[in-house]
């Protein structure tokens, strides 16, 4: 390597003289003074003894490269095109060396739980590339390549090694669009929106409208995922049977409201966290899963 290389302020001035034909427009893209980009080509013309531009006099004409100057030029836009390429080099060798962890639950619980609470996670810890997976059926964790899983279980029972995540609690809810002026008996004016379910009294609007007097039959429409359900009661659509805490963010903005006030009734599934054999030696697993479960905070209701 050559001892005498100028500056690379210098050079990099030079050739945005060269390439805008004005001092004030190189100064502008380089977020510079005019002054600084004039010292800066001065000193290399008296460095390598040669000019290096002819000045525009006045504002008329533009500053163009002499002829050393025009083969000075060639040879940074070279040299500066070699620096970008080794530099994306590296950008991407560290991208690719970036541990890569992953972690699943069903589409809805994904979506309206960990999606937000992974993104927060991933922006404090970026030197983890988490990826989240979307599976509605219980996973195996080691033939699905995962490091932790949230998936359902039967209120109360647990597998072992498994950590209770959060319980769910079933409740009307709606946008605040909505007039419900009149009670329960408002019901009747707007479809009913509910998911698919099975073994889930707590999730069908027959039993909310047995248990809140409402005779008569409202139309009731059925989706195949709570998160259309959901989707469909922001949209002022209806009035869905939301489950706590995946509502807890559009209650907390205001996206959905509580028209019947704090009645609720228990699910009867909860969310456990559950690891692969192994995975929370690595540290950043570990940390991510106390996160979650701190979050979650063992079931407590909102």
């Amino acid at each position: 390597m050559r001892d005498r290389i100028p500056p690379l302020a210098a050079l990099r001035a030079f050739a945005a003289v060269a390439r805008e034909g004005s001092f004030a427009r190189a100064a502008a893209s380089l977020h510079v003074t005019t002054s600084a980009i004039s010292h800066q080509v001065r000193g290399l013309e008296q460095d390598l003894g040669a000019p290096l531009l002819t000045r525009a006099r006045n504002g008329a004409g533009r500053s163009a490269p002499t002829t050393a100057g025009a083969a000075l030029l060639a040879g940074i836009e070279t040299a500066f095109a070699q620096l970008s390429d080794a530099c994306d080099r590296v950008r991407d060798g560290a991208r690719r060396t970036r541990k890569q962890l992953a972690i699943s639950a069903n589409g809805s619980i994904a979506s309206l739980w960990l999606g937000p609470r992974l993104a927060r996670f991933a922006a404090m810890h970026p030197s983890v590339e988490w990826q989240m997976v979307a599976i509605e059926i219980t996973p195996d964790l080691r033939r699905d390549g995962l490091d932790l899983a949230l998936v359902r279980t039967r209120h109360g029972t647990l597998a072992e090694g498994d950590r209770l995540l959060f319980e769910e609690t079933v409740f009307p809810v709606c946008s605040p669009a909505l007039d419900l002026k009149g009670g329960a008996r408002a019901l009747t004016r707007y479809n009913l929106l509910q998911e698919w379910v099975e073994a889930s009294p707590e999730k069908e609007w027959s039993t909310w409208l047995e248990r809140l007097g409402v005779a008569g039959s409202p139309n009731i429409v059925r989706f195949s995922t709570f998160n259309a359900v959901i989707g469909a009661a922001i949209a002022g659509a209806g009035i869905a049977l939301g489950r706590s805490p995946l509502v807890d963010l559009d209650l907390a903005s205001g996206r959905l409201v509580r028209p019947f006030g704090t009645t609720g009734l228990p699910g009867s599934w909860d969310v456990a966290l559950r690891a692969r054999p192994g995975a929370e030696r690595d540290g950043h697993v570990g940390h991510f899963a106390r996160f979650l479960l701190a979050e979650g905070n063992g079931g407590a209701k909102p």
